[in-house]
């Protein structure tokens, strides 16, 4: 038996490993290594941030999904690759062979390195950690002596935006009266790339809930009680949110594959790795003119991967992956309520939320369902 080794849990895997399920290939087993054996789903988080969802809500049972494919599970951290051996090298000091192979094992957080960042920010990412330490920082919050909370959110991307609103609504619930909410950023301008439509729109919401911006400024450390900024002024803070973008794992560096100036997998069209016949690469681990690194993009892959997998193992021709060029945003408001945008129109409203609680509720369940209950409803 040959064997495929699913190197991560992210939103393009997961996929795979559940159509291996429906329809195994004859001669081939699946294993998948992953550090985390609950991955999250990502676009569920700010909700959670604001308690609409409860943790088990967000999460993929992926040692089930496994079992329900016929696949095994290890879990485990791979911390190298070895092409030439065609061998994965895990943290616990053991290794697992491959015919074939996938990447999909997600990123970190850009700036980490920085002066405090680590000590007192609560970043984004790993998800799981963030997911696992919010609730620890609301609670201390809601208690700590009376006066203002300050809570400053580093990075005005869509992540950075939701976390901000639904920080803002989770504690104004958890009874937190003076409450003052910032977005920072080294940016001229929020939801960069995005429409004119949905820019107004945000800053409208932001505008409405009191939450303040600080553009045009760069972080040098965070501190204790505040952010420091390169200029030598300090923005007081009780909670610093540290959601910077994507930056790259040091599994590709460490495992001398090909990758690009900030340190992620080179592939090509096909998801496979340049100079790597048998090593595919996707999701935020992995670089491809214009495609971006959101979840979006991930979860629309993993039927190519899939086909692309499946392809390889027959010697068939790969399909090429075309990242659309629009896709529906949706941005949660932590109060029920939620933006929307594609094609240049924004729109805003509590049936928005209703269909982004929708979407997002019927992912998890395509994972953590077998298929023929699913197929039953």
């Amino acid at each position: 038996m040959k064997q495929l080794l699913l190197v991560g849990g992210g939103h393009a895997h997961v996929e795979v490993v559940r159509r291996f399920g429906l329809e195994p290939v004859p001669g081939w087993t699946v294993r998948v290594v992953s550090a985390d054996a609950a991955p999250i789903y990502s676009g569920m988080v700010p909700g959670f941030v604001a308690g609409l969802y409860r943790a088990d809500e967000l999460a993929i049972d992926l040692p089930a999904l496994c079992a329900r494919a016929g696949a095994s599970f290890v879990h485990d951290r791979v911390t190298r690759i070895d092409t030439r051996e065609r061998r994965a090298l895990l943290a616990s000091g053991e290794s697992v062979s491959f015919d074939l192979a996938s990447l999909d094992v997600g990123s970190t957080v850009a700036g980490r390195e920085l002066p405090g960042v680590a000590e007192y920010a609560l970043a984004s990412r790993p998800i799981a950690a963030l997911v696992d330490d919010a609730e620890g920082r609301v609670g201390r919050l809601r208690d700590a002596a009376p006066g203002a909370c300050r809570v400053v959110v580093v990075g005005a991307g869509a992540a950075g935006l939701e976390l901000a609103f639904c920080l803002r609504e989770r504690l104004r619930r958890a009874g937190v009266r003076r409450l003052e909410t910032s977005v920072l950023d080294g940016a001229a301008t929020i939801l960069p790339g995005a429409s004119r439509s949905l820019v107004a729109r945000a800053s409208r919401a932001m505008q409405r809930r009191g939450i303040s911006l600080l553009l045009d400024r760069e972080v040098a450390a965070v501190e204790a009680d505040a952010v420091r900024l390169s200029n030598g002024s300090r923005v007081p803070a009780d909670l610093v949110v540290w959601v910077t973008g994507p930056a790259a794992l040091p599994l590709a560096r460490d495992s001398s594959l090909p990758v690009d100036a900030r340190g992620f997998v080179r592939i090509d069209a096909s998801f496979e790795v340049e100079g790597q016949r048998d090593l595919f690469a996707v999701g935020d681990c992995a670089s491809l003119a214009g495609m971006k690194r959101a979840g979006v993009y991930a979860v629309r892959a993993g039927p190519v991967l899939d086909h692309n997998l499946r392809a390889r193992m027959s010697n068939r021709e790969l399909r090429r992956y075309r990242p659309q060029a629009d896709f529906l945003t949706l941005l949660t408001l932590g109060d029920g309520t939620a933006i929307g945008s594609k094609w240049g129109i924004s729109v805003e409203g509590a049936w928005v939320m209703r269909l982004k609680d929708h979407i997002d509720r019927a992912f998890v369940a395509k994972y953590n369902t077998r298929h023929d209950e699913t197929a039953g409803r």
